[in-house]
């Protein structure tokens, strides 16, 4: 999964995960969907388990080719949430009761809700950049399998969680960012390369 080794370990007690914080990755985790990654949890309960959604994964998809009746609106990029029903669309925004039966995660975010009132948001000419932020597929933990990983320092529980953050990021520069909020402690976090033992 990662390159074992201590310099991870850092002078600050870790923090339990839930519902609407960010995982930050620590340098060196090299799967697929999570190296590097920034992770918005979008439902813990430690009795049954994690869901989240990968922020800085861009796929090579557009939501017009996903979704019939698209075509006469500017690209809408998809993301990829993560491994788990790679089929199925996700959608977190700002929208708030614009959207019947969105659910508020973290202060001005929102995950769900009526999936005909976005497209009919969208095709009404709205604004989506900034708004809306799609994925297709999931990140999924079973009951204490996150609690595990965060012991083990693969994640970084982060508070600094914004709106304008979750739905713009993308790429290392939203990782790069995410540690640089996690403090002084994790600053070196970023000299890290992407695979040390070519370096």
């Amino acid at each position: 999964m990662r390159l074992g080794t201590e310099i991870f370990q850092v002078n600050r007690s870790l923090k339990d995960p839930y519902t609407g914080c960010l995982l930050v990755s620590e340098p060196c985790l090299n799967e697929v969907y999570f190296q590097r990654s920034v992770v918005l949890l979008v439902d813990h309960d430690p009795t049954i388990g994690s869901m989240g959604l990968v922020l800085n994964k861009s796929s090579n998809l557009m939501l017009n080719t996903v979704i019939d009746g698209l075509e006469n609106v500017p690209e809408i990029p998809v993301f990829c949430g993560g491994p788990m029903e790679s089929d199925h669309l996700f959608y977190i925004h700002t929208l708030g009761r614009l959207i019947p039966g969105s659910i508020e995660i973290a202060e001005g975010l929102y995950i769900g809700g009526d999936i005909d009132v976005v497209l009919s948001y969208i095709r009404s000419g709205n604004t989506v950049e900034g708004h809306i932020k799609f994925f297709l597929g999931y990140s999924g933990w079973e009951a204490g399998q996150l609690i595990d990983e965060i012991a083990n320092i693969f994640w970084i529980v982060s508070e600094k969680v914004s709106p304008l953050f979750c739905i713009c990021g993308d790429g290392e520069q939203s990782w790069r960012k995410a540690v640089v909020d996690l403090g002084e402690d994790y600053k070196s976090w970023l000299k890290y390369p992407r695979l040390p033992i070519l370096n």
